[in-house]
């Protein structure tokens, strides 16, 4: 198709206001940037797996409270000291009886320096009897020479014990060439030491100490009969301290006279002391010759203490092979007699 001049002519103008129009006109705004997409959240890190179920370990058990410390053991009292002549001079601490928790039998269980009256095996009283008794000459007869002495009467709670103020300072006794100081004398009733299984009514022991602090007992056996002179003249202090234990009375000087004696037939043997600590150094002498003391005399001895037993006598111990020697002096005949036999 052709365009006339004219045609051309319009053409131009359209062409010419279209170029002025988009002159003009104001710019396009430019597209606005894209947003830049979020980041995307990184995924939650995945849940750990539960730990496979264990036993539970069992709780520590408490420390177990320490044990309260034991209450130390009272310490046990020291041994009631020795009397002059080595025996117990507070004699509460033990008894004689029988089946009691201080008699006899218990003596070595009361203190650690009785254990001799348990364990000893040179214990004494004993029975003297002829099948165990050696006859001998060798000793010579039993001699004693006091001197007067200062005297207390005490009450042990247990015996009467007459004491000599530092020692009767005479000479005593000597056996084997050693001398022995009197030191004190008391009673038990009825007697300790027996003769052939038989029992007297009272038993005298006269404790004599030597020097290194051995002991010798010289006893005496009474039976019933007439009054012994020496207790009789004791019965006014005696009666002072019936049944008042641990007293004392002053007796005043000892006439030795009464005191001093001679046996010529007497057993022999080594022993111990008869009440704690039954120490085991003591060498016995006891007469054979039989003294006489009356029922009221022993009576007045036993009631002076007054203790639950009604006896002061320990019971028999063994021999345990000892040697037991009766002194006999030589029988010195006349030359017309010395061949003559008697049976």
């Amino acid at each position: 198709m052709k365009i006339s001049s004219l045609g051309w002519v319009f053409v131009l103008i359209f062409i010419s206001i279209t170029i002025v129009s988009s002159a003009q006109a104001p710019p396009k705004p430019k597209p606005a940037p894209a947003p830049t997409p979020a980041p995307k959240p990184k995924p939650a890190p995945p849940k750990p797996k539960p730990a496979p179920a264990t036993t539970p370990e069992p709780k520590p058990k408490p420390a177990p409270k320490p044990a309260p410390a034991p209450t130390p053991a009272p310490k046990p009292k020291p041994a009631p000291k020795p009397a002059p002549g080595g025996e117990v001079e507070d004699e509460t601490e033990f008894s004689y009886e029988m089946k009691g928790n201080k008699g006899p039998a218990k003596w070595g269980t009361l203190h650690a320096e009785w254990k001799m009256c348990g364990i000893g095996k040179m214990q004494s009283p004993i029975d003297l009897s002829d099948k165990n008794v050696v006859v001998s000459n060798k000793f010579g007869s039993l001699r004693s020479q006091y001197l007067p002495s200062n005297t207390t009467i005490k009450n042990r709670g247990h015996d009467i014990m007459l004491k000599f103020k530092g020692g009767n300072k005479g000479i005593g006794v000597t056996i084997r060439g050693i001398k022995y100081q009197l030191q004190q004398l008391h009673w038990h009733s009825p007697s300790e030491h027996t003769i052939n299984g038989k029992r007297f009514a009272l038993e005298e022991h006269l404790v004599h100490e030597s020097k290194d602090k051995r002991y010798a007992v010289v006893a005496f056996l009474y039976k019933l009969g007439a009054s012994d002179p020496f207790l009789f003249s004791l019965e006014k202090q005696l009666k002072k301290i019936t049944d008042t234990h641990a007293s004392e009375e002053h007796v005043g000087i000892i006439d030795p006279q009464k005191l001093s004696f001679e046996s010529k037939h007497y057993y022999r043997y080594s022993g111990s002391l008869t009440a704690p600590p039954c120490s085991e150094n003591v060498i016995w002498s006891i007469s054979k010759e039989i003294r006489t003391v009356s029922s009221k005399q022993v009576t007045l001895l036993r009631v002076a203490v007054h203790d639950a037993s009604d006896s002061n006598a320990r019971p028999l111990q063994a021999i345990n092979k000892r040697m037991v020697y009766l002194y006999k002096p030589k029988v010195k005949l006349m030359k017309k007699y010395r061949n003559t036999s008697f049976y």
